[in-house]
């Protein structure tokens, strides 16, 4: 992976002197973009509330600041799912690598892939062949990325680290979530629950977050447990499961 240290005042200006430069035709619209760079520094280095200083990347930290400021942190972590996962294919890293085109050229051909990712098997098919302009044409009328996402993905190809958006987007789904002050809370039961058992689940989680905290709930099954269910809220991990009990029962019994 391509690494490039830069102090927080260097890498202020580099990001500062890209940012606005590049809004492809056609982006969603969302708060008023800054118009000066004192204007765009605030907001990338403004914090975000309740968002944890990013711990890998200073670039993760920055995107989530502004899309907090610019009122874009739902499009902007659409965008960075995307991102992240495009940029872990090795043939995406290989086509930047040999690309000839400018930055902008870069920014507005993940466009169009991004545009590319919203339509349909069917519809690619027929675009397969035709020239560029005519794909281009037929794509635009899905979304294209945030104009804050496009114009960060700029800065990123600039200051070389294309390399580890995948990781950057990581950061900003995190950073995101913390945010918006949602909280992650995984049950694993021994069998299916009810819509009233996880609703009582939720009822007493929601007793030990912020009143304002936003529960996000997956489930799983696991027949292993024989009973019961396990709770992972977060980091923190708790296990009402018969199979815990049974397991710290048999460890008292003599060998």
């Amino acid at each position: 992976m391509l690494h490039r240290h830069v102090g927080q005042d260097s890498l202020n200006a580099s990001m500062l002197a890209r940012v606005g430069l590049r809004f492809p035709k056609g982006v969603r619209t969302f708060a008023k973009l800054p118009s000066t760079k004192e204007e765009w520094k605030k907001i990338l280095t403004t914090p975000a509330p309740n968002a944890p200083p990013a711990r890998g990347s200073k670039y993760a930290g920055m995107t989530v600041n502004a899309a907090y400021h610019l009122k874009a942190l739902d499009p902007v972590r659409n965008d960075f799912k995307y991102l992240g996962k495009v940029f872990k294919d090795p043939r995406t890293l290989e086509a930047v690598k040999n690309g000839q085109g400018t930055t902008n050229d870069f920014v507005n051909d993940m466009n169009v892939m991004f545009q590319a990712s919203q339509a349909s098997k069917a519809e690619l098919a027929k675009l397969e062949g035709k020239e560029k302009a005519a794909v281009v044409k037929a794509l635009g009328k899905y979304p294209a990325l945030n104009p804050l996402s496009a114009s960060l993905l700029g800065s990123f190809k600039d200051e070389g680290v294309v390399e580890e958006i995948p990781a950057i987007a990581e950061e900003v789904q995190k950073l995101i979530g913390k945010v918006l002050k949602e909280v992650n809370v995984e049950i694993v039961g021994a069998a299916p629950l009810t819509d009233k058992q996880k609703a009582q689940i939720l009822s007493v989680i929601q007793k030990y977050v912020d009143s304002d905290s936003k529960l996000l709930l997956s489930e799983k099954t696991d027949t292993s447990l024989i009973a019961g269910f396990q709770l992972l809220i977060e980091d923190r991990f708790v296990d009402l499961s018969a199979k815990k009990s049974l397991d710290t029962l048999m460890s008292k019994i003599p060998a």
